[in-house]
């Protein structure tokens, strides 16, 4: 009983971090192609006035339901793809959190690769670029994460881990 009330828990748990993700990740995908802070402003802002959005309308998923997918103050069409990317964080985060076997430094270190992949991919979509910060910040994660948690690329050691994920890296950036 203990044991499903912890899995359940940890799922919900899972579920709503990746939507709070998927939040920070859709300022990402907005700010950083465009050459804008990703830390300021600090709060986020409707894409077309402009106008600082407000704790209780920046719920991740509950928010643009809420709001139909328009802006509280000027009326403006938030994208769809806020939506989506939120959504699609969410179950991603659930999935790899199940897919861990409750293992948090392997959930962790695999939420960290995902994230980067959901910006690189939205922002790719609609600016058919991969800006710098994410792949060069990823290839530097990915050594990091490969010496701390060798068993997320399947190395029975971390020289072995650490071997593995330079070697990809080189390879990725050939």
């Amino acid at each position: 009983m203990i044991d499903r009330l912890y899995e359940v828990l940890f799922s919900v748990f899972a579920f709503g971090f990746g939507a709070i993700i998927g939040s920070f990740l859709n300022v990402v995908i907005h700010r950083l192609p465009r050459g804008l802070s990703v830390n300021e402003p600090r709060r986020s802002f409707c894409p077309a006035c402009e106008h600082s959005i407000p704790w209780q309308h920046n719920l991740p998923l509950a928010s643009w339901l809420w709001l139909r997918g328009r802006c509280a103050f000027c009326g403006a069409r938030i994208p769809f793809r806020y939506f989506v990317v939120e959504l699609f964080a969410a179950l991603l985060f659930l999935c790899l959190w199940l897919h861990a076997g409750a293992r948090l430094e392997l959930a962790v270190v695999w939420w960290i690769l995902g994230a980067l992949l959901v910006a690189a991919t939205f922002i790719e979509l609609e600016h058919f670029i991969i800006p710098d910060e994410i792949t060069l910040g990823g290839a530097a994660a990915g050594i990091v994460a490969s010496a701390l948690v060798p068993r997320g690329q399947g190395a029975d050691g971390w020289l072995q881990a650490r071997l593995f994920s330079m070697v990809g890296a080189a390879a990725a950036y050939l």
